[in-house]
């Protein structure tokens, strides 16, 4: 039985940003969920989900353009090189914000995205051992994981 690795999606050009601002392409939302709904309903541009992905050493370390996509690195890759922008589900496109909204949170929260994403990628015992980037692709995960991160911003949790 082979125990080879999956692949990783691996040489990306860092891109700079704040995350969420970096998936919309700079389209204002105003932290007003509606605009994030409507969206959503159109589907990201899956190069926007790349450059997200490209925002974070953390998102770049693991598979996440798999988990949102559902689709193979190789796959992926594929579509990118079309001349016709691929777009997301409703659902994908939603679970594309949640990794951005929650590192855009957290880099606040904790000062610094490089703090951030060492946050996100520590298991705690308040959300029973799982690291919190884990329960991000789950919509409950991500609003329990949002409400750590406000509770720990006003210092509720340490």
């Amino acid at each position: 039985m082979s125990t080879a690795k999956p692949l990783r999606f691996t040489g990306l050009k860092r891109v700079e940003g704040k995350p969420v601002d970096v998936l919309l392409r700079g389209r204002e939302w105003g932290e007003d969920p509606m605009f994030i709904i409507r969206y959503t309903q159109q589907g990201f541009e899956l190069q926007d989900v790349v450059n997200l992905i490209a925002t974070s050493e953390l998102y770049q370390e693991g598979e996440l353009v798999q988990m949102i996509t559902g689709k193979s690195i190789r796959t992926v890759r594929r579509l990118l090189k079309d001349s016709k922008p691929f777009l997301l589900s409703q659902q994908q496109s939603m679970v594309a914000f949640q990794y951005a909204h929650v590192l855009e949170v957290a880099t606040e929260v904790f000062d610094g995205q490089a703090e951030a994403e060492e946050w996100l990628r520590k298991p705690t015992k308040w959300l029973n051992g799982y690291k919190r980037i884990e329960l991000v692709e789950n919509p409950f995960g991500y609003q329990v994981v949002d409400a750590y991160l406000h509770r720990t911003k006003y210092g509720v949790y340490q």
